[in-house]
């Protein structure tokens, strides 16, 4: 017959290799979790930098034509097309394609009474693939509206016809 205190000894040194096991383990995680926050870290910096130098391009706008809506930019691939400010008795015609379209959506949420179209559903309404990138995009164009006068962002990233 075992002894007693041959058996708790044994248990003892099982439960310390488990806890050195689990030390090891404990160890490889934390390393795994600084690299992922080193990769998420570079992967804001690199959003912050491709955002700050989207915005520094767009402001090299070099030539406007509000009736037509169409702006020439300096350093662009080629001319791009700039959303005209909004004012009385201008229709969505003078819009880029995919701007009216956008509109349209909005004021079609709106007659419906919706409570307003995010990015997604834009992107999903102009047929663009589902990726982050695209969403942006309609994001962008729907604030580029916002700020033209077309559309209203009463809550972040809901857009609504623009007030009377």
């Amino acid at each position: 017959m075992p002894s007693v205190l041959g058996v708790l000894e044994k248990r003892e040194r099982v439960a310390l290799a488990r806890a050195e096991e689990l030390r090891a383990e404990l160890e490889r995680l934390q390393a795994a979790v600084v690299e992922a926050d080193e990769a998420a870290r570079r992967a804001v910096i690199a959003r912050e930098e491709t955002v700050e130098a989207l915005a520094e391009a767009a402001e090299e706008v070099v030539a406007v034509d509000v009736s037509a809506g169409v702006v020439a930019a300096a350093g662009a691939a080629g001319p791009r097309v700039e959303v005209p400010f909004w004012s009385e008795g201008l229709g969505v015609e003078v819009l880029p394609r995919d701007c009216a379209r956008i509109v349209a959506l909005v004021e079609g949420d709106a007659a419906g009474s919706g409570e307003g179209v995010r990015a997604r559903r834009m992107r999903e309404h102009l047929g663009w693939p589902a990726t982050d990138a695209k969403e942006q995009a309609a994001r962008f164009r729907a604030k580029r509206l916002v700020a033209r006068g077309w559309l209203t962002e009463r809550r972040p990233g809901l857009f609504r016809p623009r007030t009377a």
